[in-house]
């Protein structure tokens, strides 16, 4: 049986505080207490409130087995902060030194739906200490009425969220017992929180002070434990029944993807657990579909595990499944090399590759408990995700979270949550829910297009021994992505390869093929150049420079953009040449965009290598993998070189 207490109460007369009071309950109850800690209560009213919960409980026979009472305590203001539950403390001591410790936190908002939604759905829970046949009880003290605050909900649609949840916890059966202090109280809503009869149910009282005394005590008790054990009238169904598909994303379309933390830190698997239970919540919001939202999902600590991608296609009673069937056999713990997770969402996650849609809003959810391991690696990670047009949530769980990290994650401190413990994450699943249904009604930041650009492109790509064949093969799906973006054609933009290691050679020139799908073919059936290959950019750049335009091999001359996109991975074997033949090239007219991968680049020689200004056509990223978070920047100065230079500006 379940019952939650939500009281106002009404007084004139004050009664001196903290008098002696009496054991009241002969049959055990387990009670959750769901007190208010908004701005509005203040320092000195809130210890008030700590009195009143602390007098309470010592009226109660606190201690495990089925003849004793229990006690859990749950705060709300902006968010939930989860305080104990029923099985953290088994006597009375260990609980009142708990209900004292509680913080104050002065909270913005009012967010009562939010409390409610958190006892129903995690304190309530199964494996959370319910005990069957014992009257479980919450009591929910508010000075206030529901204020969502800063959130995309509006005040009377949170006032009806907390109806709702209230009907929820009711339709357990529960009784609901509603107590508002203070002239701010919204009676209405206390009374629609309130089992019925609402007389019996609410209380309201004038001040905290009021509050903090003997009789009201008495009477909360003298409820709880006279009317309470009594076998409860099943309550009427909620006049809304409850629906996991929220309606903010009805007719969504969204690409998300979930990244969560499993590191050691997280202490025991339960937590783990817990924080997958959050994620399937989250994602039972969805309409999940090919052509509605596509989810993937992975892991990470010392390294990321893909648990399932974008392309994957799978059913949210499938996803449950994959969810539920990890164990504590599964987890492996470890440190939190966050920026091996950022890359590989980079690199597979949101990516056209598995599944990634254009148009539609790629969107990624984090979920860590510490600190980034490699802050070094962290921070070139998060410098090539900021080059992407995904919308980042981050969301930090427990002390040794790091906001300042969170909010470089995300790059939009809206975008960040944070809770105290895992326990917590219920708390936020509405707002986070809310946010990124959101995004369903904005469009993608839009695909790089070359719409109307002409252009001679030729990609100039390093094949020498440092590279290796799997990192060509990134290389050359970068060179796939980035043509996609493209329109191809013997009169829009025209596309060329050459590949250099210690020779140089034209694996297909402009005028080899005369639409995208040709391209794309021809890059992807491109060799990698075994055996010993030094770096003669140089000798590329010769090539390009005499041949790569010319009228005989496709190109079209006049104010056609010439561009060179230039790929490679370490320090020119003949720098000097390079140089010249560099300077060469870029007084011919060409274009030349130089991007340096690893940490063999000399930054100085690759913005030598680049046309002017070098903030425009020089990058630099870690790996070949992380190419990816280039590409739409890459794209778009190409197409804006194209127009430019089409125009008369560059020549």
């Amino acid at each position: 049986m379940y019952i939650l207490i939500c009281i106002g109460l009404l007084m004139t007369t004050h009664v001196a505080a903290r008098s002696a009071l009496a054991q009241m309950c002969d049959s055990p109850v387990d009670i959750v207490f769901l007190l208010d800690t908004s701005a509005s209560i203040g320092q000195t009213n809130f210890a008030k409130q700590i009195n009143f919960i602390h007098d309470v409980v010592d009226m109660l026979s606190i201690g495990p087995g089925t003849r004793h009472s229990r006690v859990a305590a749950v705060s709300f203001s902006s968010n939930v902060v989860y305080e104990f539950g029923f099985n953290d403390y088994q006597n009375k001591v260990a609980v009142l030194n708990a209900v004292d410790k509680i913080n104050y936190v002065s909270g913005s908002s009012t967010r009562t739906y939010l409390g409610l939604e958190y006892v129903h759905k995690t304190v309530f829970a199964n494996g959370n200490g319910e005990r069957p046949g014992i009257a479980n009880v919450v009591v929910v003290l508010t000075d206030g009425n529901t204020n969502p605050g800063h959130s995309p909900i509006s005040g009377l649609e949170g006032k009806q969220l907390t109806q709702t949840a209230a009907s929820y916890i009711k339709s357990l059966p529960a009784y609901v017992f509603a107590i508002g202090i203070g002239s701010g109280v919204d009676k209405t809503e206390i009374e629609g929180m309130a089992s019925k009869p609402s007389a019996t149910f609410s209380i309201l009282v004038d001040s905290y002070d009021i509050l903090d005394t003997s009789v009201i005590k008495n009477t909360v008790l003298t409820r709880v434990c006279k009317i309470v054990p009594t076998a409860p009238p099943a309550p009427p169904a909620p006049t809304t029944p409850p629906q996991r598909e929220d309606p903010a994303c009805y007719k969504k379309k969204a690409d998300v993807f979930f990244i969560v933390d499993t590191s050691s830190s997280l202490n025991v698997f339960e937590n783990v657990k817990k924080e997958l239970n959050f994620v399937g919540d989250v994602i039972d919001a969805f309409e999940v579909g090919s052509d509605q939202v596509r989810v993937g999902m992975m892991t990470f600590s010392n390294d990321p595990e893909m648990l399932f991608q974008l392309d994957d296609f799978k059913t949210k009673e499938e996803i449950a499944k994959v969810l539920m069937e990890m164990n504590a056999n599964d987890w492996k713990g470890g440190n939190t090399y966050m920026d091996k997770a950022l890359r590989l969402l980079m690199k597979e996650g949101l990516s056209t590759s598995h599944g990634s849609r254009d148009g539609v809003p790629q969107i990624a959810v984090i979920i860590t408990d510490g600190r980034a391991t490699d802050r070094k690696e962290f921070e070139k990670a998060v410098n090539e995700l900021r080059q992407t047009n995904y919308l980042v949530f981050a969301i930090g769980v427990g002390p040794k979270r790091d906001p300042v990290e969170l909010e470089k994650i995300s790059s939009d401190a809206s975008r960040v949550f944070e809770v105290e413990n895992v326990q917590s994450l219920q708390a936020i699943r509405q707002e986070l829910v809310v946010k990124l249904c959101e995004q369903g009604d904005q469009p993608a930041p839009p695909v790089v297009g070359c719409k109307g650009a002409q252009a001679d492109v030729i990609f100039v790509a390093d094949s020498s021994r440092s590279i290796g064949s799997e990192a060509f093969n990134e290389l050359k799906k970068f060179a796939v992505d980035v043509v996609k973006r493209f329109t191809v054609s013997p009169s829009d933009i025209q596309v060329g390869l050459i590949i250099f290691g210690n020779d140089t050679k034209f694996e297909f020139t402009l005028g080899s093929y005369r639409d995208q799908d040709e391209v794309l073919k021809a890059i992807s059936n491109v060799k990698y150049l075994q055996g010993l290959q030094l770096t003669y950019t140089n000798k590329a750049l010769t090539l390009l420079t005499r041949y790569g335009f010319s009228n005989l091999n496709g190109g079209r001359g006049g104010k056609i953009p010439k561009i060179a996109i230039l790929i490679t991975d370490g320090e020119p074997t003949d720098i000097e040449a390079t140089r010249i033949a560099a300077e060469k090239g870029k007084q011919e007219g060409i274009i030349i965009f130089a991007i340096g991968v690893g940490q063999y680049i000399d930054q100085t020689e690759l913005d030598f290598m680049a046309s002017s200004p070098t903030e425009t056509h020089s990058f630099a990223v870690d790996n070949y993998a992380a190419l990816s978070s280039i590409e739409e920047s890459l794209a778009e100065k190409t197409c804006t070189a194209s127009r430019k230079t089409k125009k008369g500006l560059f020549f």
